[in-house]
């Protein structure tokens, strides 16, 4: 690149000095008219280098609203609107604009490059729609702007930042229910349930609406002297037996990105499910930043678990076997087990019975293909039909969209 703006840089003196000397020595009309453009031309572009560009002011708007934070679904696309100024006064034919929008939680890019035309008030506006987006978060890089003069031989470059943070949260399918839930009035797990689900303490854990029905002793008489309407006390429940999810990221259990993607899915559909069952939680994935929510005991909320399915990718190297038996360890027992990943392999058989030993309940949600091999399918219900052996709670889901049905509920 330098050593062609040195040739052109050297080219146009060698021309400037054929022309002078033309003039001097031809003279004439023609000499002076040609010395006369080329002045002309060489003051065109040397003042073109003032002509604004590299001080372009811009802003972006999105049709998600107009503010630096931006939350979408994935599989949606982005419509981005640019308004954009350049200053100056010297005329401009056209600008051209490179967009650049970076996924930070991989190496996902997607560039965009549109031109507008300059009004009288130097002023324009560029619009596109973006191609669908991944799960994960994305930021606009700088955006850069460029023109060139009327002939087309030197370009001006300028760029100017608007900083923006775009979550694309994962795709989710609403749920009424869960069989499990109905399963589970069996055993360790529902004996814990019926007796610590609805039971309260004296502690008061803040104020209600008041509900038609509610005892006398319930009311709470200085919030309802405060707002002159009737409050009702709410008690902090006891310690209740939680839903633990364990998110399989071994890079070699997943054959395709959809297949991965799917499991974050279904992990966040059976989230969204139990948090409005008002159920405790837990929440295991392990991969290169191992996240362990819900352990000894703690409080576990929806969105910081939804934070981490933004960025949680298929790169861990433990085994689903592994795995579950450092949950055995780590979480108390009572607890429900929900494991979901596409591994079949026999050590997780040891580790489930590790589980139970723990009375731990397990239920398995086994993250398929659009289009498995034989082998694939014949191993599938080998396992299958091992899980039922056990009364193992097991499914199968290969579409996001089968996820109610498999769960045996419906959308609601």
């Amino acid at each position: 690149m330098i050593r062609q703006l040195l040739r052109a840089g050297w080219l146009s003196i060698l021309l400037y000095f054929v022309a002078a000397f033309f003039l001097l020595f031809q003279g004439g009309k023609t000499s002076l008219m040609l010395f006369v453009i080329l002045n002309a031309l060489i003051i065109y572009l040397v003042l073109g280098r003032w002509s604004g560009v590299t001080g372009a002011q811009g802003t972006r708007f999105l049709d998600v609203g107009d503010s630096s934070r931006a939350i979408l679904i994935a599989g949606m696309r982005l419509k981005v609107k640019i308004k954009m100024y350049i200053p100056g006064v010297w005329p401009l034919p056209y600008i051209i604009v490179k967009e650049k929008l970076v996924r930070t939680t991989g190496t996902d890019s997607q560039v965009y490059e549109l031109s507008f035309i300059p009004d009288y008030r130097r002023r324009g506006e560029i619009s596109y729609e973006t191609a669908p987006l991944r799960r994960g978060r994305y930021q606009f890089h700088a955006t850069d702007c460029s023109t060139r003069d009327i002939f087309g031989l030197f370009e001006h470059r300028g760029s100017f930042t608007d900083p923006m943070n775009i979550q694309v949260l994962p795709r989710t399918i609403e749920l009424k229910d869960w069989n499990m839930f109905r399963r589970s009035q069996r055993g360790v797990f529902q004996h814990t349930l019926s007796s610590l689900w609805a039971r309260e303490t004296t502690q008061i854990d803040g104020v209600r609406e008041y509900i038609h029905g509610d005892r006398l002793s319930r009311v709470h008489w200085n919030a309802t002297a405060k707002t002159g309407q009737w409050k009702s006390k709410e008690f902090e429940r006891e310690a209740l037996p939680r839903v633990v999810f364990v998110l399989d990221r071994n890079r070699e259990a997943y054959k395709s990105l959809e297949q991965f993607e799917l499991a974050v899915s279904v992990a966040a559909s059976l989230l969204q499910l139990i948090t409005i069952k008002d159920m405790p939680i837990g929440f295991v994935s392990a991969g290169q930043n191992a996240m362990w929510f819900g352990e000894d005991r703690t409080i576990v909320h929806r969105e910081h678990v939804l934070q981490h399915l933004i960025d949680v990718e298929a790169d861990g190297t433990l085994s689903m076997g592994q795995l579950l038996c450092e949950v055995a360890e780590r979480f108390e027992p009572g607890i429900q087990i929900v494991m979901i990943g596409a591994s079949i392999d026999e050590d997780i058989v040891a580790a489930i019975n590790a589980l139970e030993s723990h009375r731990m309940v397990p239920s398995v949600i086994h993250i398929g293909q659009m289009h498995s091999s034989e082998d694939q399918t014949v191993q599938l219900r080998k396992w299958q039909r091992l899980c039922e052996s056990k009364q193992w709670d097991f499914c199968t889901v290969s579409q996001l969209e089968n996820l109610p049905r498999v769960l045996g509920v419906a959308v609601s």
